[in-house]
């Protein structure tokens, strides 16, 4: 292909993964981030790295100029209150700079990925969400502030910037280097874990996701969201493959949904006086209630397609864990 290509946030998870990958199609790859360290799994890969900040619009657009396609991936993930301001700052004043650098750098095209965290959750299991779901989500500012980021992406678009939107699920893979990322895996792994929530949702491997990317990048139509997410799973279940894979007991206890209430209660109380506490509102509504997604639109429009089952994407996390020895 040899395009030149800008990534924002390539230093992640999902970043690096698809850095990599586009990599291996030839393409020339510049990662505007805020570390100017690579991902491990960067490292010897022939590409640009610079470091800023996608709140500095002039640092930004001398970046964005000369480059045909934009991946926008930079965002803040944190849920705890006192970084609210810092996460609305990044998360939409970012991507207004992100998107209007392109409107005047003339880029071919842009993929904002977003979450599907934006469309919220459903009390009935049974429910998919797609495209145009709009539920409740109001405890999770990250996702407050991606679904506002959805909406300055679009109110571009009206200005003649092409630019699709991805939103994955809950992403599974090797490439995570965030300690809350695999916290679970070693709490399950030290015997910790006893029991779960009720709820469930959408879980997507890496490599899909990537995939996904790239297709939204080539077929996505401008202002549409497409879902990239695969497996619709119940967390006790994502839990007792990872135990699995570990070689520890299955968890057997799942919380009952009739105490949905007292829980709440006590979220409420321990968020006044805790700071990041073990259980909060957010926590209560979104792992007692199921985000299960519907990627039909996706694979019709993008010809999408994921491959890689959720119980390989465990085992090639759990490996990866292994190998960077925090398991």
């Amino acid at each position: 292909m040899n395009d030149k290509i800008l990534v924002t946030g390539g230093n992640g998870f999902v970043g690096a993964n698809l850095v990599r990958k586009l990599y291996q199609q030839k393409n020339q790859i510049t990662i505007y981030s805020l570390k100017e360290h690579l991902h491990p799994f960067l490292k010897g890969l022939k590409i640009n790295i610079k470091e800023g900040d996608i709140r500095d619009y002039k640092s930004l657009l001398k970046i964005v100029k000369g480059h045909k396609y934009v991946y926008h991936l930079a965002a803040l993930t944190y849920n705890d209150k006192e970084r609210r301001k810092e996460v609305f700052s990044v998360n939409v004043d970012g991507t207004e700079n992100v998107m209007k650098a392109c409107l005047i750098s003339n880029v071919k095209k842009v993929v904002h990925v977003s979450t599907c965290g934006v469309l919220g959750f459903s009390k009935n299991k049974d429910v998919l969400l797609n495209e145009n779901t709009n539920l409740d989500f109001v405890d999770n500012q990250y996702s407050q502030s991606k679904k506002i980021s959805e909406n300055v992406v679009r109110k571009y678009v009206s200005e003649r910037l092409n630019a699709a939107i991805a939103n994955p699920s809950f992403v599974i893979g090797a490439g995570e280097i965030d300690p809350a990322r695999y916290t679970l895996a070693q709490s399950i792994s030290r015997g910790r874990v006893k029991f779960a929530f009720p709820g469930g949702g959408g879980t997507i491997g890496i490599e899909d996701l990537v995939n996904g990317l790239i297709l939204t990048m080539k077929k996505g139509k401008a202002g549409e969201r497409y879902i990239l997410s695969n497996e619709n799973v119940l967390l006790v279940d994502r839990f007792n493959l990872m135990a699995r894979f570990l070689d520890k007991p299955k968890i057997k206890f799942v919380i009952p949904r009739f105490t949905y209430y007292p829980m709440y209660l006590l979220g409420s109380i321990a968020q006044k006086f805790i700071k990041n506490p073990p259980i909060s509102t957010e926590i209560v509504r979104w792992y007692f209630n199921y985000r299960n997604f519907d990627n039909t639109k996706a694979q019709r429009e993008l010809g999408w397609k994921p491959k890689i089952p959720l119980k390989e994407s465990i085992r090639r996390t759990i490996n990866y864990y292994k190998s960077i020895k925090v398991l």
